[in-house]
């Protein structure tokens, strides 16, 4: 019988972070910050329901926010790319018994973890740039791979130099102005859009501050400017990093700027930077992003669905999957996606809450 002991992230000692630690370096697909010990740390100053199942004492770690006595999620819902288990597995009816809820609702779960066994109702996949080879070898394949983009983008660049003056660019800024207003654009691009403002709730907030403070190696924040004139800001990207990982999660520009493709160049920057600096690869995340699909050069598979026992709560929401997925087969596009973008708006303003 698997034996299963709940703590808040800050009742976490030393033994159990190194255990922790140990189970990370052995895959690729849990060296990324959103599985760091330091990640569920700092959510669960912010967030009293942060939870951390620790299994069979430090074989393995589940990381989640109960928000109810129905269901929880994976911590760090909505703002973590990333959920699931590190190191020994556990049967979900168990973990959902030890976080006493009916069910588990997880997001961007590791291709084939055991967790969403039965319940994995859809699958995706995220955006890499391998750079474990220096940036001479990332930016060969991707000329070989994208050499249309990389012209187009080059061409764009020496338009900015000639109009703007010379792109300046910056790595791992301390400038809290450009975090603000990075961090502006963003919510203004969600407020155009209809959406929630995740980034202005106020435990997101807190987190965010806490990882631009944070700038260790094995985890802390990434601030990266492209900048024009005497100090104009044009776009921000801000990424997590691990150890060997540095994963990009907030990115924006100067709509005004739009005719260079500033984020776009940054990007592309950034990913050189990195390739020269000791990451083995870049993470752009999930999402169909044209400039993650130019400058990724591989991808990894990803799972969402429920993980749950006997409830009826795990069994609404197995009903919700299924009809989705109905749904989703339909010729009709823009009917097909209504589900799915109702069910995400939903677990958006539950997490948020």
């Amino acid at each position: 019988m698997v034996r299963i002991e709940t703590i808040h992230p800050k009742e976490l000692g030393c033994a159990e972070i190194a255990l922790w630690r140990s189970h990370v370096v052995r895959d690729m697909a849990l060296r990324s910050p959103y599985f760091a010990p330091e990640w569920a740390r700092i959510v669960g100053a912010q967030r009293d329901d942060a939870r951390i199942c620790v299994i069979d004492g430090g074989a393995g770690f589940f990381a989640a926010q109960r928000l109810t006595r129905f269901a929880a999620m994976g911590l760090g819902a909505p703002i973590a790319d990333y959920q699931g288990i590190v190191g020994q597995a556990a049967p979900a009816v168990d973990l959902c018994r030890a976080l006493g809820v009916g069910r588990l609702d997880l997001t961007h779960v590791p291709a084939g973890q055991t967790i969403l066994a039965g319940g994995g109702a859809h699958e995706d996949a995220s955006w890499i740039a391998e750079t474990f080879g220096g940036r001479e070898a990332y930016e060969a394949a991707l000329r070989e791979r994208r050499s249309e983009f990389l012209r187009q983008t080059d061409k764009k660049l020496r338009k900015f130099a000639r109009e703007q003056g010379p792109p300046r660019f910056c790595a791992q800024s301390a400038d809290s102005a450009d975090f603000e207003q990075l961090l502006s654009w963003k919510c203004r691009q969600l407020r155009a859009s209809g959406q929630p403002e995740i980034w202005a709730a106020p435990w997101v907030r807190g987190v965010l501050d806490v990882c631009f403070a944070t700038r260790e190696q094995r985890f802390g924040g990434m601030l990266f400017t492209l900048k024009t004139g005497v100090d104009q800001l044009v776009a921000a990207a801000f990424c997590l990093r691990s150890a060997s990982v540095l994963h990009f999660w907030v990115i924006a520009h100067d709509e005004a700027h739009n005719a260079y493709s500033p984020g776009v160049q940054l990007a592309r920057w950034v990913v050189g930077w990195a390739a020269e600096h000791g990451f083995a690869e870049i993470d752009f995340g999930p999402g169909e992003y044209q400039y993650k699909r130019q400058l990724a050069t591989t991808q990894r598979k990803i799972e969402s669905g429920v993980a749950a026992g006997v409830s009826w709560s795990g069994a609404v929401r197995r009903a919700q999957w299924a009809l989705r997925r109905r749904v989703e087969r339909m010729p009709q596009a823009q009917f097909a996606a209504l589900p799915g973008k109702a069910m995400r708006r939903i677990d958006l303003r539950r997490a948020l809450g």
